[in-house]
């Protein structure tokens, strides 16, 4: 006798943001604002702030336009930064003109691109675009084509 068992429906929708140890702030403020065009939305956080002061942390807030903060930039004095421990975070381009833009602005920026996905393995959809690139970390970001099926 065969029975089914319905699955629980995944609870988490997406994931919300986020954080990225860096060694310089102004430096990776200018690199992730010129690349991928962010709005800076906050220094520090209101409910983090006096926590930020007393662990002698930075942070810098920044959006794509879907919430307070998709990135966020921290800097902390006495950590740091290893560039092992995360291998990298993927990026979806809403469409082929923004997949572009973004590949243009980083070629103008001097930075080195690699074709396809950081893991070979990956899998994309036929016709799908995909490059990585470093940040001035060594973190690295994937960049993907949202393809429409």
């Amino acid at each position: 006798m065969n029975v089914h068992v319905e699955r629980p429906k995944i609870a988490a929708a997406k994931l919300q943001h986020h954080v990225i140890y860096v060694s310089d702030l102004e430096r990776s403020k200018d690199f992730y604002v010129k690349l991928f065009d962010l709005q800076f939305s906050a220094l520090n956080h209101p409910d983090s702030s006096a926590a930020m002061r007393l662990s002698n942390q930075q942070m810098h807030f920044f959006s794509f336009g879907f919430y307070h903060h998709d990135l966020c930039l921290v800097k902390h004095r006495k950590l740091k930064v290893d560039n092992h421990s995360m291998l990298h975070f993927s990026l979806v381009a809403r469409d082929k003109t923004a997949f572009d833009g973004i590949r243009a602005r980083a070629t103008a920026m001097g930075i080195p691109l690699r074709e396809g996905h950081l893991i070979a393995s990956a899998k994309s959809l036929p016709g799908q675009r995909v490059f990585c690139l470093q940040d001035p970390d060594k973190h690295w970001i994937e960049i993907i084509e949202e393809q429409r099926q």
